[in-house]
């Protein structure tokens, strides 16, 4: 019993002795680690002119994402649904088409692995086919205030109906400059200021209303009246190449003139 207690107190004594060294060189890194390929999914959903939604079919958009040295193709199905199997981790510019319709670009930052990148649902708007014909314009003072007034003269692209909804809208822009975007200010159409001519024609009228202070005699006003789609739908999509918000659906036709103001 005393070798057992003079022994234990003798490892105590070494272990108490020993200072620990300096540690070892640090081996290199391994890889970094990156997770596998995965899957991009979502919905394309499909709008007409006015902004109402297809429900019936949606198939036949197709997505294309090219990379270096290939290009990835994908279509929908009946449902709007599609699928992108195996793309391995990255930022994927995503091209959406299909004829008739305005195309759109989808940025997907896609972290790979076993959960599917999901995108949700991405709204495709049929082209806005709306043909303008003629435009005239006038104005006026009116106390403090100029009224500019435009009449849009277009042609259908279905039977006009009582919700004029066939046409889907309209936008007046007023610029004091030829140069577009200078003092520019915007008008919504609306749609009872539509109305039906002969069934092939019908009119829109559209107008702005600007304070007259600072405002001589003899100014110049560039009005643009362009085919648009409902208000309702309008939702930007974000180009990250130029870190703009683009403005989407995109207009259709367009028709100017020129209405000098008089007093």
């Amino acid at each position: 019993m005393k070798n057992i207690i003079f022994l234990s107190f003798f490892l105590c004594l070494i272990m108490a002795c020993v200072k620990e060294g300096p540690p070892g060189p640090k081996g290199p890194d391994g890889p970094p680690y990156t997770w596998p390929p995965g899957n991009i999914t979502g919905y394309i959903d499909l709008l007409s002119q006015s902004g109402w939604p297809f429900i019936v079919r949606k198939d036949s958009v197709r997505l294309q994402i090219t990379n270096i040295d290939s290009i990835i193709s994908t279509y929908t199905d009946t449902t709007g649904y599609f699928h992108f199997d195996s793309i391995p981790p990255g930022n994927y510019d995503i091209g959406i088409s299909k004829p008739g319709y305005d195309s759109l670009h989808l940025y997907v930052q896609h972290a790979g692995g076993a959960i599917d990148k999901f995108t949700g649902a991405t709204s495709l708007s049929k082209h806005i086919t709306t043909k303008l014909v003629s435009i005239s314009g006038f104005s006026r003072r009116e106390y403090n205030s100029i009224r500019i007034g435009a009449t849009v003269i277009f042609e259908w692209p279905d039977p006009p109906n009582t919700s004029s909804a066939s046409v889907c809208g309209f936008r007046f822009f007023a610029d004091r400059s030829a140069i577009p975007g200078n003092g520019r200010i915007v008008s919504e159409g609306s749609i009872y200021n539509i109305r039906n001519i002969d069934g092939v024609k019908g009119q829109m009228y559209g107008e702005f209303v600007i304070s007259a202070s600072g405002i001589p005699s003899g100014t110049q006003f560039y009005v643009t009246a362009a085919a648009a789609p409902p208000v309702r739908v309008q939702k930007p999509w974000f180009d990250y190449t130029s870190g703009m918000q683009v403005p989407y659906p995109y207009l259709g036709d367009s028709i100017k003139t020129t209405i000098t103001y008089t007093e």
